[in-house]
């Protein structure tokens, strides 16, 4: 009897004790999404290398847990597991289980509206032209992604401690980050290690600041931000700085236009050194028809400079960290052409520099449930060493249904008819094919 009473004190005092730490935490929502897509892949290599069609199954999978915590402070954790269906022989090394999203905010820290994030977390600028993902498509490759569609991953965060400051009784808010980019230690380079060649330096960490401001009274809105990416490692120094803006303006209900530009400046040593001076700019309108079907009609332009073949500095644009780009140049010529973001071909596939794209899209809403999308691009290089500059057309078609709130399915399908650029890239003796895909999508939010 007593050893059971004893046994009960223990219990009461443990149970004591965890009282004042499970006191402090408010509201705690857990949550999460599954993401299946069966792929289908044709001619993703022009037919250049001789690969028949690609057949896979991606599935990514999210979990969450938020809490908000007394005195204005929450935190943020999900967990990410990316990987095809099949693969568990590279689990060890990709598709594992990792960090997707890691920050505790603290709100109206000293003053009201003042926010600070510090953690794993996204970060956009704009319409991420400049700033909005971690990852592009070849950024990947270093991922954990165990995936072969590595233009479909969805991680995209950041490293970084972020600043917001909403300025009360305005329409005005603040931004400022710095983001991690790769931490080297400052470990000494492979050739002083071992006697082999010259001392070089040390290889350096890259960091990327940012500074934004936003003004958005409903009806229009300005950011314009400014982009500091730098890399220092004694010898091959980079400082790439991106100043731009994004404006939209609502005339009406139903009319949406955009604009946003951006001006590259900064020079680096890498190839005797060079000072950078590219730029780009994109253009977008939309109107959704105020009838049953909801029909919407939207049209854009984008255009990142390219390098002239006489010029001595980098005309080109050089992508940052770039969002949403197959949105901008199609779902086919992301992976192929674009994987280091807009601007940048793959050498594989097409020659020259720089791009402009001209978009037309068309949506409508037959059902409740139902949504179906048609987007067209044309595609050509601002610069071009090759006969033409002419990439191609693609052609994507999308049907999105919604099954339940929390279960939707979706069709997509998209193929990109091969431009002369290519072609001529290629070389005669190649029978180019046109790439094109089909994915099937189930999705399950709870």
């Amino acid at each position: 009897m007593i050893r059971k009473l004893a046994k009960l004190v223990v219990a009461i005092g443990v149970v004591a004790m965890a009282i004042p730490s499970f006191a402090a935490v408010e509201n705690v929502k857990v949550g999460g999404d599954i993401d299946v897509k069966m792929i289908y892949r044709d001619s993703f290599d022009f037919n250049a290398l001789g690969l028949d069609e690609n057949t896979f199954t991606y599935i990514g999978t999210r979990v969450y847990i938020a809490a908000e915590l007394t005195d204005n402070v929450s935190a943020m954790i999900r967990l990410i597991n990316e990987r095809d269906f099949g693969n568990d022989y590279l689990r060890e090394v990709e598709g594992s289980l990792v960090v997707d999203l890691a920050y505790v905010k603290l709100a109206d820290l000293l003053t009201p509206g003042l926010d600070l994030i510090v953690g794993r977390q996204e970060i956009q600028l704009g319409e991420g032209l400049v700033v909005g993902s971690r990852y592009r498509a070849i950024d990947y490759l270093l991922a954990d992604l165990g995936t072969a569609a590595l233009d479909l991953g969805q991680q995209k965060a950041f490293d970084a401690v972020r600043v917001n400051y909403a300025i009360p009784a305005t329409n005005i808010s603040l931004t400022g980050f710095k983001a991690k980019i790769a931490e080297s230690y400052g470990l000494t380079p492979l050739g002083i290690l071992t006697g082999l060649g010259s001392p070089i330096g040390e290889i350096g960490d890259v960091d990327l600041y940012g500074l934004g401001l936003t003004y958005d009274n409903g009806v229009f809105c300005i950011d314009p931000y400014f982009v500091y990416t730098i890399m220092a490692d004694g010898t091959n120094d980079l400082d790439l700085m991106t100043g731009g803006v994004r404006a939209g303006y609502t005339p009406m209900e139903n009319l949406n236009l955009k604009l946003e530009l951006a001006k590259q400046f900064g020079d680096t040593d890498f190839g005797g050194g060079v000072d950078f001076e590219g730029w780009a700019g994109l253009f977008g309108v939309s109107y959704t028809f105020n009838t049953s079907m909801q029909p919407t009609i939207t049209a854009g332009y984008s255009y990142f400079s390219g390098q002239d073949a006489t010029a001595t500095d980098m005309e080109a644009w050089m992508p940052v960290f770039p969002a949403n780009i197959a949105s901008r140049v199609g779902k086919v010529a992301y992976p192929l052409l674009f994987p280091a973001g807009e601007g940048i071909v793959n050498p594989l596939c097409g020659t020259g520099s720089g791009l402009q794209v001209i978009n037309l899209g068309f949506g409508l809403k037959p059902t409740e449930k139902l949504t179906i999308g048609l987007d067209l691009f044309n595609l050509t290089a601002d610069e071009s060493g090759a006969a033409s500059d002419d990439y191609g057309n693609e052609i994507d078609l999308s049907l999105t249904y919604a099954y339940t709130e929390d279960v939707s399915f979706g069709i997509d399908l998209g193929t990109l008819l091969t431009g002369d650029n290519i072609e001529d890239t290629l070389g005669a003796g190649v029978d180019v094919e046109d790439p094109w895909q089909a994915i099937v999508s189930m999705k399950v939010v709870f």
